[in-house]
C-alpha cells in the first residue's frame, strides 16, 4: 500500500505540475479542477509521497481529509451525472481529475487504517447526537430557504428536481434516523453506509471550503457567495447548516459501521477473558 500511495502522488503530482505550468484544460466550473491553487496541490503531492517514509496514522487521516476536501466539486459531479436534468454542467476532465484526487484519500485512508489499533466503538449517545445534528442541519438548511422563498431555486421546475428534493430530505431525516436506530439494522450494510458515508464527507468537504471562502470574501469586504440573487444572511445560514448536516452524518455513519461490524476472534478472546 505504500508503494501504490507514492505512485499515485508522483503521478498525481506530474499531472499537477502540468496543470500549474500552463497546460490545464478549460473547466466548466468555476474555478479550477481542484478547490485549491495548482502549485498548493503539487506541495500536497510531495508531502504525501514523504508522508509514507515513516507511517503516522494521524497526519495520513489527516492528507486523506485534505485530499476529499481539495475535490469538493466532486459532490457536483456526482449529482449532474445522477440528474442530468438539474442544468449543472458536467465537466468530465474535472471530473476525472477529482476522482484521481478521491483516489489517493482512499489509499491514504487504506494505509493509515492498516497501521492503528483497532478503533474502540464509541458510546450509541455519540452516533445519536450525529443524527441529530444531521436532521437539525438539514432542517436548518430548508428554513433558510423558506426565509427567502422556495422559487427561488436556481434550476428548474423538473422531474430532476423533484427527485433531487426528495432525496435531500430524506438524506437529512431518514438516513441518519436508520443508522442509529434498530430498524436501520434490517437493511443491507451498504445501503446505509455507503451513501451515509458518501454524502456525509462529500456535504462537510464541499461546504467546509465554501465557509472558509466565505470568510475569506466577509473579511475582503467582497459579497460571500457572488451576485447569485439571494442576500448573504441566506449563505450565513445554510453554508454552516451543510457542514453541520454533513459531519452529523458522518459521525452516524461510524457509529452505524462499529455497531454492526462482525466481531474480531481478538474482540472474542477478550471478550471470554474478562468473563
Amino acid at each position: 500500500m505504500r508503494r501504490a500511495v507514492v505512485v499515485w502522488a508522483v503521478a498525481y503530482g506530474v499531472l499537477r505540475i502540468w496543470f500549474a505550468t500552463g497546460h490545464a484544460p478549460d473547466w466548466k466550473l468555476p474555478g479550477d479542477d481542484l478547490l485549491v491553487p495548482n502549485w498548493v496541490s503539487v506541495i500536497g503531492c510531495l508531502v504525501t509521497a514523504l508522508a509514507v517514509i515513516r507511517i503516522r496514522p494521524r497526519l495520513l487521516w489527516a492528507l486523506a481529509a485534505a485530499w476529499l476536501a481539495a475535490a469538493g466539486f466532486i459532490l457536483l459531479d456526482l449529482v449532474a451525472t445522477v440528474l442530468p436534468g438539474l442544468g449543472i454542467p458536467i465537466d468530465v476532465p474535472g471530473m476525472v481529475s477529482r476522482l484521481a484526487a478521491v483516489a489517493g484519500a482512499v489509499l491514504l485512508g487504506h494505509l493509515a487504517k492498516s497501521h492503528q489499533p483497532e478503533a474502540k466503538p464509541w458510546p450509541h449517545w455519540v452516533s445519536t447526537a450525529g443524527a441529530c445534528l444531521a436532521a437539525a442541519g438539514c432542517l436548518t438548511r430548508l428554513a433558510a430557504q423558506a426565509a427567502v422563498g422556495f422559487e427561488k431555486v436556481p434550476y428548474g421546475g423538473n422531474l430532476s428536481i423533484v427527485l433531487f428534493e426528495g432525496g435531500f430530505v430524506l438524506a437529512g431525516t431518514v438516513l441518519p434516523f436508520l443508522l442509529v436506530h434498530r430498524i436501520g439494522r434490517y437493511f443491507p450494510r451498504w445501503l446505509l453506509l455507503l451513501p451515509g458515508y458518501t454524502i456525509g464527507a462529500g456535504i462537510t468537504a464541499y461546504f467546509t471550503v465554501g465557509l472558509l471562502q466565505m470568510i475569506v470574501n466577509a473579511v475582503r469586504g467582497e459579497p460571500v457567495y457572488g451576485d447569485v440573487g439571494l442576500p448573504d444572511s441566506f449563505f450565513w445560514v445554510a453554508v454552516p447548516a451543510y457542514v453541520v448536516w454533513g459531519a452529523g452524518l458522518t459521525v452516524a455513519a461510524r457509529g452505524y459501521q462499529f455497531a454492526t461490524r462482525k466481531t474480531t476472534d481478538s474482540e472474542c478472546e477478550l471478550h471470554i477473558t474478562q468473563r
